[in-house]
């Protein structure tokens, strides 16, 4: 089982964080955002619930809501994969920023965009998401 999940995740690592960039270029962020927005309407995440067992089976990582205000969700995303992707200098989570600002709009009702911060020390992230 560990050979697979490593198998996969190297696969992963190939596409999301060297071949799409190449492609992409300057416009990888902007797609990648728009991308995750994408998934969460496909997949239907539509709660809390739905959204963080979504990141575990997609292999993003361990997402946790740390804090929430009238106008804000911070969360956090950590784990081996996510130390796997900061070690090996990956910058990029606007995938995941997509997904989540999609998710709380949709069970929000309220237009929602995040923000990504990687804590390279710490080996997270941390996603802000705003709402209006």
């Amino acid at each position: 089982m560990q050979e697979t999940n490593e198998h996969l995740y190297f696969i992963n690592q190939l596409y999301r964080d060297f071949i799409l960039p190449d492609i992409l270029g300057q416009d990888t962020v902007p797609i990648l955002y728009w991308a995750g927005k994408h998934l969460a309407q496909k997949y239907k995440v539509t709660t809390l619930d739905d959204l963080t067992d979504f990141f575990q089976m997609a292999g993003f990582g361990h997402l946790v809501l740390t804090k929430k205000t009238k106008t804000t969700y911070l969360f956090t995303l950590d784990g081996q994969i996510v130390a796997d992707r900061i070690d090996s200098g990956c910058q990029e989570f606007t995938l995941e920023s997509g997904l989540i600002s999609a998710c709380l709009q949709t069970f929000l009702g309220k237009n929602t965009e995040s923000r990504v911060t990687i804590l390279d020390k710490a080996h997270r992230v941390e996603i802000k998401a705003q709402f209006s």
